[in-house]
């Protein structure tokens, strides 16, 4: 399966910073948050707090 994200430049820049200061590149950032996704009964999803690593 294949995803676009289209970011804002702040979230953007948020999550190249967050990458940077993991090590990691910011796609796999996005892949850990997307592991931690989950849907709600009315179909909402959310993710609770993590740590990249």
């Amino acid at each position: 399966m294949t995803a676009q994200v289209w970011l804002s430049a702040d979230v953007s820049r948020r999550l190249r910073a967050t990458a940077a200061r993991t090590g990691l590149e910011p796609e796999q950032v996005l892949a850990q948050l997307a592991d931690r996704v989950r849907m709600d009964d009315d179909g909402v999803l959310a993710v609770d707090a993590f740590a990249p690593r």
